[in-house]
């Protein structure tokens, strides 16, 4: 049996996005939290390690990164804690509430 190269392509393709530790797209505001919708808008995940930040009517970009089940958005030094569900949603908790991704 012969592999074609575009066979090749996809499946190189499929496996370095399986083995990502990179969150992708856009995930909107869910519910829970105090401040869900109002306070962060939307997260938008860029690339493997940037994420732009809607808040308020401002959008800045921060860096994050996957450890395990969870998401760590690192802004100005500071970390916040996502929690990633089984749904594959972000939870903030009490504060930030749940995002899913659109």
């Amino acid at each position: 049996m012969k592999i074609k190269p575009i066979a090749i392509a996809i499946l190189a393709c499929l496996v370095a996005t399986g083995c990502s530790h990179g969150l992708s797209g856009v995930y909107m505001p869910k519910g829970g939290g105090m401040g869900n919708g109002l306070v962060m808008s939307k997260l938008e995940f860029i690339n493997g390690q940037e994420v732009n930040i809607s808040m308020m009517e401002q959008q800045f970009r921060a860096n994050y990164k996957v450890d395990g089940k969870q998401v760590l958005l690192i802004v100005n030094g500071q970390q916040e804690v996502f929690n990633i569900d089984d749904a594959g949603c972000l939870d903030g908790g009490n504060l930030f509430g749940k995002f899913c991704k659109n």
